[in-house]
């Protein structure tokens, strides 16, 4: 080694697989992919900030505009029920709450005739069960016929309709028999000629009931 040179000029540089010096290794230079999206990303970046008052504003407008149409169709659903809960409200307040000026009621001819085809000896009517609606005007109807009845001695069996019952509007006679027996078509006369509207109805027995009749009569709430 010559004074004036240095170590480094006399060290072995290192060599590849090759022969070649090793030089320029690579030191982490991110992929070409990973570049791209990078600069894309902040291409978007730029573009968005340049812009974010036109992007603030079409977002606000499609926020609103979807607010609207739900609220709209909202609105309109809960009118339509409001609408049927106040038809339902008023028919049941109809039923239940008719003045008694309002209710039915037996006038005199009516009551006498009913008294004296319930007299009638060819008639014997020995029970007669009674059902009304559970309304305050169904039942002080019902009581009308049930007096007339216990006047001339027949037994009669008041009660509210059962869930076997169907409970109908006006007068019907139920039968307990696809064909009216003798007696059920008496009592449907004795009505009708005292100027009733009544009808045949089926009537189904509750299970242990006794009474020794084939019919009945009903007294459903007042007809609108």
């Amino acid at each position: 080694m010559r004074r004036g040179e240095s170590w480094a000029n006399h060290w072995p540089c290192p060599v590849s697989a090759s022969g070649d010096k090793v030089e320029d290794m690579p030191g982490g230079k991110p992929s070409q992919p990973l570049a791209n999206f990078v600069a894309h990303a902040l291409r978007s970046l730029r573009v968005i900030r340049r812009n974010w008052i036109t992007f603030a504003t079409v977002a606000g407008v499609c926020i609103l505009a979807t607010a609207l149409v739900t609220w709209f169709s909202l609105s309109q659903r809960i009118d339509v029920l409001k609408n049927r809960n106040a038809l339902l409200q008023a028919r049941i307040d109809a039923f239940a709450s008719t003045p008694p000026s309002q209710w039915r009621r037996l006038n005199d001819r009516a009551r006498g005739l009913i008294l004296a085809g319930l007299e009638q000896p060819d008639n014997d009517f020995k029970m007669l069960v009674i059902y009304a609606a559970a309304d305050s005007e169904s039942r002080q109807y019902a009581a009308q016929f049930v007096d007339a009845a216990r006047l001339v001695g027949v037994d009669t069996r008041p009660r509210e309709f059962a869930p076997a019952v169907s409970p109908d509007t006006g007068l019907a006679v139920g039968t307990a028999t696809a064909t009216p027996s003798e007696q059920a078509e008496k009592l449907k006369d004795i009505l009708s000629s005292a100027g009733l509207d009544v009808r045949y109805s089926p009537w189904a027995k509750l299970p242990g009931d006794d009474v020794p009749v084939d019919f009945a009569l009903f007294i459903g709430p007042k007809p609108w």
